[in-house]
């Protein structure tokens, strides 16, 4: 018996099924690579806040979000005495996005710092 159409038939069939779950997986990977970007954007900001807290750096801090990036959707800091809390989102295109023209994605980043004992602690969540 000659199985060569078979095993034609089948690698036609699967092939594309192959390519979307590599796609899949390119596309989770880049926003999960936006969402430790807004991170460490949120945790620049936060330390830059920390840092002049007494001089009302809350201008400065969004110049800060949007020099790093600038397709940042929203954010809103709340400066208090002893701490700051930043919320940033942004919506990302993934491949499939690129090519039906819909953001797929939507990345938060939520960060809290304060200042403890001369110390600068930024932790996720508030």
């Amino acid at each position: 018996m000659n199985n060569k159409g078979q095993s034609l038939a089948i690698f036609i069939i699967f092939i594309p099924i192959f390519i979307m779950v590599g796609v899949i997986v390119i596309d989770v990977y880049n926003a999960k690579l936006e969402a430790r970007k807004l991170d460490d954007i949120n945790k620049m900001v936060i330390k830059y806040g920390l840092d002049h807290i007494e001089e009302d750096p809350y201008n400065d801090m969004v110049n800060l979000i949007y020099k790093n990036d600038d397709e940042i959707d929203s954010y809103k800091i709340d400066i208090d005495l002893d701490q700051i809390k930043v919320v940033m989102n942004k919506t990302t295109k993934g491949f499939f996005g690129r090519i039906i023209g819909k953001e797929i994605y939507t990345v938060e980043s939520n960060y809290r710092g304060y200042i403890e004992n001369d110390k600068k602690i930024i932790e996720k969540g508030v």
